[in-house]
């Protein structure tokens, strides 16, 4: 991602904010919102309905940055946008998590607090830097970069899958995957999807690039799942393994609809 961006892209969108307060917005407001909606109105346990909430309440991750990339969105956008959201959701998550034990469980809430520091360093390693390294290379290297985009994106192919790949192991660990598949497919999938068509019409609606909408769709809908299992099974935090189900789920769900994403929005966005 970061060798086929500059500085200016960065300036771009610091400057004309409008597409990351609508993307934001809908990341960090709707979402969860409409995750709360789809946990009332579909048949649920509640343990695995708080662990949707948990999912509606993680921000964006590297796979959102590479579907945007891979789909011709605005891929600075994107980036910029999963590391405000990983950042305002260290307040957000235990406000959100917390009210969904209170309502679905109708237990004592637990108390969830996310490490400030190591949260803004697993950000910048995961997204800053690598992304800093491939801007020195197009910067310094520019035939290198137009040499290696074909590798590159076919090598991006291969990480979507492998990243399936994973997301089916880590459910394995936790149970059997077939039953939690099962237990949350159609609230995981309808949220996907929902997120999906609220963040692209709302973008469009008020003008925004087709780039940008599309890289606000992706957004909107595609969470660090990882990070939700990781909530949800921590021993410090939720403890329970079932309500990381959900986020297991909508990894494999997230993913798949990703690389068909990618063949939508390149066919509608045009250089």
């Amino acid at each position: 991602m970061g060798m086929t961006l500059t500085v200016g892209d960065f300036k771009r969108v610091a400057f004309y904010p409008k597409a990351a307060i609508v993307g934001l917005f809908n990341q960090l407001i709707l979402l969860p919102i409409i995750g709360f909606a789809i946990a009332v109105a579909l048949p649920i346990e509640p343990v695995f309905a708080v662990g949707l909430m948990v999912v509606a309440a993680c921000p964006g991750g590297a796979t959102s940055n590479l579907i945007s990339h891979l789909s011709k969105g605005d891929t600075a956008l994107s980036i910029s946008m999963t590391a405000v959201s990983s950042i305002i959701t260290i307040v957000t998550i235990p406000f959100i998590i917390n009210f969904a034990l209170g309502y679905f469980l109708e237990g004592d809430a637990v108390a969830i607090q996310l490490p400030v520091i190591p949260t803004i360093i697993n950000i910048l390693k995961l997204t800053a830097l690598p992304v800093l390294m491939g801007m020195m290379i197009n910067h310094y290297l520019p035939k290198f970069v137009l040499w290696a985009k074909k590798p590159v994106a076919i090598g991006s192919g291969v990480i979507i899958i492998i990243a399936l790949g994973v997301m089916v192991l880590k459910l394995d660990q936790i149970g059997d995957v077939w039953d939690f598949i099962k237990a949350v497919f159609w609230s995981v999938l309808v949220l996907n999807l929902v997120t999906l068509a609220v963040g692209f019409f709302s973008a469009r609606i008020l003008k925004l690039s087709a780039p940008q909408a599309a890289t606000i769709s992706i957004e909107s809908s595609m969470q660090n799942n990882v990070l939700g299992m990781a909530i949800a099974t921590s021993a410090t935090m939720l403890d329970n393994p079932l309500m990381a189900a959900p986020a297991g789920v909508y990894g494999i769900v997230m993913c798949t609809s990703g690389v068909i994403l990618i063949y939508i929005f390149r066919s509608i966005i045009h250089d």
